[in-house]
Formats: C-alpha cells, structure tokens, sequence
C-alpha cells in the first residue's frame, strides 16, 4: 500500500510522535509511507523520518489556497492508496481537497476534546476563535465524511453527535515502547514528576499549589524532602509557573527542565508521576509513567479513568483541586505499599492495553480493511 500522512507538523507532540513511530513500523512491514507537512519546525522528528528512508514534504508555510492546490495535484499524481490526516488544519485541507477527490480513502485521526466546557476557562484561547474553528471543524466533517481513528473512547464521545459519526470509525489507542532503563533514584527526596506542555490544560500550577499547601499544612519537619520536575516545552503557563514559583520562595523544591529528548530515561527516577490534566485526548504522558512503571495521581476526568482501567489502577483526584491532589501526595508519601502496588498495576495496564507493536499490528489492519473495501465496497464515510 501507498499511504501519505497529512500532518500539522513533526514536532514533538503525542500525536507526532505517534504518527512517526506508526510510520516506521508500516515501512518496516514493506509498504510505502510518505509524511506531507503543513510547517516546519526547528526541533522535531524529521532527521529520525529521514533515517529511515521515509520521504518528507513541506508546504512552508503557503497560503491555504496554495495548499489546497498542491495536496490535489500531489494526491492525483502520486496516486496514494490511504490519505491519513492528523490534527487540525490538516484535517480541514484533507475534507475540502475530498470536495474534488471524492475516491481516495480519507482517515482522519481524531485525538483531542477541543470544545469540552472546561476549555472556556483558558484565558489564553479567546472564545470567539474557538467558536469559529468549532463551527468549520462541524461543517467540514459533515460535507466530506472521512473514516475516523479515535484514539479513545472519550474523544469518540466527544465527536460522534458533532460529526455524525456512524460506522465509519475505529478505536485504537496510541501506544508506547517499554521503558528499557534502569532506575536511579536519590533516597535524599521523594521525587514527582509531570510531563507535558506548560499549557492550561496540563494543569501544573495545581502541582505548584499543591506542594505549597504540602510544606504549608501538611509534612512534618522529618518530611520536607518533596521535589517536583516538569518537563515539557515552555508554552502560555510557563509565565504563571515561574512567577508562581518566586512569589512562594520554591525554587529549591521545584525545577522546570523543559524539554529534553530522553524522558523515558529520567522518568524512571520518578517516586511517583503527577498527572492533574483538565482536559486530554488520551494522555500519553501517564502510559509512558505506567511503561516505566511509576505509581501514577490523575485528574478523575473520564479520558483518564479509561487508560488507568480500572478505579483502584491510580488515584484520582478533583481537576483543579490542589489541596485534594496535595492530600493524594501526602497519601502516597507516607505509604510504600499503596506505592508499590500501584506501580504493578501500571506496568501491567501497560502490557495489556498500550504495548506499541500491538497498537501498529492494529493500525495496519484498518488500513488494510479500508483499502479491501475499496476494491469491492463503496468507500465508508462517502
């Protein structure tokens, strides 16, 4: 099979990082993989695509117009078998482009819940701009179905009545690789660690507060070992954290790293991971923690009750509830056992659901379905 990935980028982000690996196991297989790009970033997976043999293109930064054009005279040139478009801008190219290529199989990954109520409160979002991209995402779906790839449960939920979704669609969760890495832990603290964007919707000034309210309220004099790393691009709360941080006198127990390209080899180091997300898509972070077989705190939000599996699997705490989350710290300081058996649970949940080559095997088969369907069935989602 020829199949060409639409994508926003090759930055760092799940959805990259997932397309990527995704593409180098489909290579691997002896099929054609070609990534199409709306914009080119300075750090991201383009040399690993190149590595292997993959072809890259980029649009840089041209006009939708001129856009829409290329995708059209590369898609009628080329002649792909499967078209997969991931995030947002690429997803609208691809439904318009359809309006005159009405036979090529259009997937369209959906992997976030955009216009759940919670985003309202991100003051770095203005509204009427979500309304607009709110009513061009509904409208673009309705006039060119595609089939979807829901990377859970929650965000089909989230879209099924917005798109009119039906039978056209699959459930297949991103996976990860097993952490390979030994832990090397300094007995001296009791380390936590998050991983993400400094954005609002990883809600890391709740970890901020939450540690706070710990040596303000809660840890004895014996206890006062509590660190905290975040990694993860600088983004719009990245401000917030650091002035939050200065005006609380914690610069000794917290440290923004920001981003690096081994988080799986300082992951392992961590005590316990902190994941108070208002809002995910699935929560890539929290399965790399239970690949490396962390004891994991989340936000109680439904997304992240689905990966854990199962209520004991974690604790949840309330979103945006810092002395809650506070108490959960607290909880899984003082007790070594709870920490232990959490962490057994995680690695398992890992092997059971998230292992990477068996999300690729599945992935390969809806491609493999939808392109026999083609051949003697009218295309899903046309």
């Amino acid at each position: 099979m020829k199949i060409l990935f639409l994508i926003d980028s090759l930055g760092t982000g799940g959805a990259e990082k997932s397309m990527v690996e995704l593409a180098k196991f489909i290579k691997r297989e002896g099929h054609n993989i070609t990534f199409l790009c709306l914009d080119r970033r300075k750090v991201s997976h383009e040399n690993d695509v190149l590595e292997n043999g993959i072809e890259v293109f980029f649009f840089n930064n041209a006009s939708f117009l001129l856009q829409l054009d290329f995708l059209i005279k590369y898609i009628k040139n080329e002649k792909p078998d499967i078209v997969h478009s991931v995030l947002y801008r690429s997803d609208i190219l691809l439904r318009i482009s359809r309006l005159f290529l009405k036979k090529i199989i259009a997937v369209q990954s959906l992997v976030s819940t955009p216009y759940t109520s919670v985003r309202s409160q991100d003051r770095n979002v203005p509204k009427f701009k979500l309304i607009i991209a709110k009513k061009l995402d509904i409208w673009t779906a309705r006039i060119s179905p595609s089939y979807y790839h829901s990377i859970s449960k929650t965000v089909f939920d989230h879209y099924k009545e917005l798109f009119k979704i039906k039978n056209n669609y699959r459930i297949i969760y991103r996976g990860r690789c097993k952490n390979t890495h030994l832990p090397q832990k300094n007995n001296s603290q009791f380390l936590l660690m998050n991983v993400g964007r400094q954005e609002f919707a990883k809600g890391q000034i709740d970890i901020l507060k939450a540690l706070k309210h710990l040596y303000d309220n809660l840890l004895s004099s014996k206890e006062r070992n509590v660190k905290i790393q975040i990694l993860g691009f600088e983004g719009k709360s990245s401000k917030n954290l650091i002035e939050f941080i200065k005006e609380n006198d914690l610069q000794s127990e917290v440290e923004i790293i920001g981003y690096v390209n081994n988080v799986e080899q300082r992951i392992v180091n961590a005590d316990v991971f902190v994941f108070p997300s208002y809002y995910e898509g699935l929560g890539g972070s929290l399965i790399e923690a239970f690949a490396a077989k962390i004891p994991c705190i989340c936000s109680d939000i439904p997304v992240l009750r689905e990966v854990v599996g199962n209520e004991k699997g974690a604790l949840f705490c309330k979103p945006g509830d810092y002395i809650d989350l506070a108490n959960k710290i607290l909880e899984l300081y003082r007790n070594k056992d709870l920490r232990n058996s959490l962490k057994n649970y995680s690695f398992t949940r890992f092997q059971n659901s998230f292992e990477i080559h068996t999300i690729h095997f599945e992935m390969l088969e809806m491609y493999k379905d939808l392109y026999l369907k083609k051949s003697g069935n009218k295309l899903l989602g046309n």
